[in-house]
């Protein structure tokens, strides 16, 4: 009978950590920097993730997009997102929506320290994809 109870106590607090909001991700980030370049002047990309972590919106720089994003532990994986109809407002915006959308494909995990965010590919001591910073509107 113990073993039953340990079993069910067990299962329920699995149950409970995995419907946890994440929290460390909730919240509008800034696009620092793309691969280890900055972007280019005028350009703002941002990308926002849900308060479950399972779904994110954003800005390319160019249009807004929408995605899924599945997160377990420091792994973190974004489906390709969708984009609205738009134009982009320089060439410079352009280059650097190319540069995203075709990093975001790539990434496997994440490291949050304080506001900083780095989001990164599957092999350890790989560059950084792409760093942001969270929005003085949700700094914790």
């Amino acid at each position: 009978m113990m073993m039953r109870f340990v079993i069910a106590a067990a299962a329920v607090v699995s149950l409970t950590a995995c419907s946890q909001p994440r929290s460390d991700l909730a919240g509008r980030w800034e696009v620092q920097q793309i691969a280890g370049a900055s972007l280019g002047d005028g350009v703002d990309i941002w990308i926002e993730f849900d308060e479950a972590g399972d779904t994110v919106r954003g800005f390319t720089g160019c249009r807004a997009f929408t995605g899924d994003a599945e997160v377990f532990g420091a792994m973190l994986t974004l489906a390709p997102v969708v984009e609205e109809q738009g134009e982009c407002p320089s060439e410079a915006a352009a280059t650097d929506e190319a540069r995203f959308l075709g990093v975001l494909p790539s990434v496997q995990r994440y490291i949050r320290n304080g506001r900083s965010l780095e989001l990164l590919p599957a092999a350890r001591g790989s560059e950084t994809l792409v760093r942001l910073r969270l929005t003085d509107e949700n700094a914790n």
